[in-house]
């Protein structure tokens, strides 16, 4: 009540003093001017302030947006219960400008009434809807933490929608998402469950967790087998189809499933299943129903699987592809990082020269840094790494240390401490080669380390921090 009166007197108070009358006030705000009296002059329990009217006052006066909005909460519950009217548009505001403290405080006062929860939903859905992925945690986290229903569906989508919106650049951060989703994945509507497990299934393969990346890609194969024969049952029997309402087109969540266990596969060494895999997505002309996006994806599919039958005849140290493979890579550039990730590895496994290769690629390799999603970054770090192993076996002290500062640098902005660890004992190796400028690159990523504690590094060595 106090906070309502406030309101109302900062408003007549900034109305004498830009000059405003009633009449010019209401002109300025486009509100009838008999009801602006009864919401400025009278009891605001018989005549509470609309949202509209509030965010038009304020605009009329000059003020900046959400002004005195710290005061409006109260305004949501002044009749003693929760007015639907007031905390949803309200909240939504609130979201929009990021007044979280505001935000907080309403939803502590609407979970003393558990049966709130479905309009706390309702509202993370439009805050998620209107692509404010981040403005609506503060909602699903109230849900997901007052939801007693383990087994209910809110709760589900709204840890899957937790999930997608802490997924960044933090590896250990995205491994504790993944974690805390996992158990909701078969909880959710089929279409939710497609677009999780592709989800869940790329942030483990950025873990290399190949174990679970693999259980999620069979249960991604399985999921759109189903779905598949449904929407074609219902084709049939001329019933309505249903729109699935998923992100990708069909093919892709059946595409990606075997693409991700052809993956597992080759990363255990297996690489004969692995090309069993690349087959199932090779072609997938057979697949019905598929529109101009789906035939796009399927041709990606038939590229991708020309690169991974190229990258096998690498891992599998065929050598005398490697000019055909080039070539390929140059007439596709955005495979180029992927390609040469392997190819650098390979060389150095089989110890053959892939001089030619980089030097063809240059002009590709140069735009590396344009990638800046976590699979693209995950695989510059590796690119880097295996390409300071492979200059340090040429005796090529330079171009293996500046590699290796990027990997280290890679390392630091994706949180992977393992393969920092192995950046740092590589730099060493080569310290009394370095450069002064270098060697200040290097201590001033260590200072980082250690100052910002960015990484768990409890097994490296103090003298190196």
């Amino acid at each position: 009540m106090e906070q309502a009166i406030v309101i109302r007197s900062e408003i007549r108070k900034c109305m004498q003093e830009e000059g405003f009358t009633l009449g010019g006030f209401s002109k300025a705000t486009e509100i009838r001017g008999s009801y602006l009296s009864l919401l400025l002059n009278h009891d605001s329990h018989k005549y509470p302030l609309p949202m509209r009217h509030f965010d038009s006052m304020i605009q009329a006066l000059g003020k900046p947006e959400g002004w005195l909005y710290e005061c409006y909460v109260d305004e949501c519950f002044i009749t003693g219960k929760t007015d639907r009217r007031r905390v949803e548009p309200f909240l939504l505001r609130c979201a929009e400008l990021g007044k979280t403290e505001c935000i907080e405080r309403v939803l502590s006062r609407l979970m003393e009434n558990l049966n709130q929860l479905s309009l706390v939903f309702e509202i993370a859905e439009k805050v998620h809807a209107a692509g404010n992925q981040q403005g609506a945690v503060l909602f699903y986290e109230c849900v997901a933490e007052h939801e007693k229903h383990q087994h209910s569906e809110t709760l589900a989508i709204s840890q899957y929608r937790l999930f997608r919106a802490a997924l960044g650049q933090d590896l250990q951060k995205n491994r504790d998402a993944a974690t805390r989703f996992l158990q909701f994945r078969n909880r959710l509507p089929v279409h939710f469950q497609l677009d999780g497990l592709l989800q869940l299934a790329n942030t483990y393969y950025t873990l290399s967790d190949w174990k679970r990346m693999g259980e999620c890609a069979d249960e991604l194969i399985v999921l759109a087998k189903v779905v598949y024969q449904e929407q074609n049952q219902r084709k049939t029997s001329k019933r309505e189809k249903t729109s699935l309402n998923t992100e990708r087109h069909l093919v892709v969540y059946y595409g990606q499933g075997f693409l991700l266990k052809a993956t597992e596969y080759e990363k255990q060494g297996f690489y004969e299943d692995s090309r069993k895999y690349i087959d199932g997505y090779s072609d997938l002309s057979w697949f019905k129903g598929l529109d101009i996006i789906g035939i796009e994806e399927m041709n990606k599919f038939k590229m991708f699987a020309v690169a991974n039958s190229y990258m096998l005849d690498m891992l599998m140290g065929h050598n005398h592809k490697l000019t055909e493979y080039t070539h390929y890579l140059a007439s596709h550039p955005r495979e180029v990082l992927f390609g040469l990730a392997i190819i650098v590895g390979t060389a150095n496994k089989y110890g053959f020269s892939i001089d030619k290769t980089l030097e063809e690629l240059s002009e590709e390799i140069s735009k590396f840094n344009e990638y800046d999603d976590i699979i693209a970054l995950g695989r510059r770090l590796h690119f880097h790494y295996h390409l300071s192993l492979y200059y340090l076996d040429k005796g090529l002290s330079d171009q293996c240390i500046q590699n290796t500062l990027q990997s280290l640098n890679l390392s630091v902005t994706i949180n992977n401490s393992s393969m920092f660890a192995q950046g740092v004992a590589l730099f060493e190796l080569c310290r009394e080669q370095a450069t002064e400028g270098q060697l200040n690159c290097y201590k001033k990523i260590l200072e980082e380390v250690r100052v910002h504690e960015r990484l768990n590094l409890c097994h490296l060595s103090n003298k190196f921090l």
